[in-house]
């Protein structure tokens, strides 16, 4: 079964299953490997004003992430002889944050980091607000815009986390996605991730709900294209029944759309697997 490297456990503000189920989930499912990747987003926007930290335990100091990495590592040589289980963390990307993220990533040992852009102009994508009285063809733009720019300014990741993340909550953004109406800033963020030994995620959290994964098929074949030849797999799992979602039938697609291998990332370095 192909490795699930998108991972939520209780660390994250927004789940809690404990990191044993997730790996017990994997074992079952025939899983060799699995990372686990809790929410880092320093600056989240909350909505409504109770929402989520998207901070390690809440916290998100360097003392929570290191007791985060330190019950990793306990669960790790527990499981060893059954299951691979590697550190990561989903750093959430904004344009200012840059220089601190930068700073988190080079001070902790993780095997894997995700760089997602959860945000454009301070604001969740998530939050429906975002787009009153905007045309939702001009709020992908600017998604994507920022987004380039996270991925240029911020380089100590190994991929893109559902790089096109704004597809998913922008009313009627999917239905109006062709990758000709975006395909300038497309290629551009392609080809910053590419130039710069940098992947792309494939994220099915959406896939059983809306037939839909993060990027969209023609982004990944588009990936292929230009030369792109690194993608994960990740389910975004916040609970353990969704764990690999999905992950036959996506890969298949990921197939056909010319990339054959996916990769499991140990001390941020890939090794290839065939789908």
């Amino acid at each position: 079964m192909i490795a699930d490297m998108h991972v939520h456990t209780r660390w994250s503000s927004d789940a809690e299953v404990p990191v044993c189920e997730q790996v017990e989930r994997a074992i079952e499912l025939g899983m060799e490997s699995i990372c686990i990747t809790d929410h880092q987003d320093f600056d989240a926007p909350r909505f409504p004003p109770d929402y989520f930290t998207f901070l390690i335990d809440d916290r998100g100091d360097d003392a929570a992430i290191s007791e985060y990495l330190a019950d990793l590592a306990k669960v790790k040589e527990t499981y060893a002889d059954r299951i691979e289980v590697l550190a990561g963390i989903e750093l959430g990307m904004q344009p200012y944050l840059c220089e601190k993220l930068t700073a988190l990533a080079s001070s902790f040992p993780f095997d894997f980091i995700i760089g997602s852009t959860h945000t454009f102009h301070k604001m969740d994508a998530e939050d429906k607000r975002h787009y009153d009285g905007m045309d939702i063809g001009l709020a992908v733009s600017q998604y994507f815009q920022e987004e380039l720019e996270n991925i240029k300014r911020f380089q100590s990741f190994d991929v893109a986390g559902h790089m096109d993340f704004v597809l998913r909550y922008g009313p009627g953004a999917l239905e109006q996605f062709t990758y000709a109406r975006y395909g300038d800033i497309l290629d551009e963020i392609l080809k910053a991730l590419i130039t710069t030994g940098r992947g792309i995620e494939c994220n099915t959290s959406k896939f059983v709900a809306k037939n839909m994964t993060n990027p969209h098929r023609d982004i990944i074949k588009r990936y292929a294209e230009l030369g792109g030849e690194i993608i994960t797999f990740g389910s975004d799992s916040h609970v353990s029944a969704r764990l690999g979602e999905g992950f036959k039938a996506v890969g298949e697609m990921v197939k056909d759309c010319g990339i054959q291998y996916y990769a499991v990332f140990r001390q941020h370095k890939p090794a290839f697997y065939p789908i």
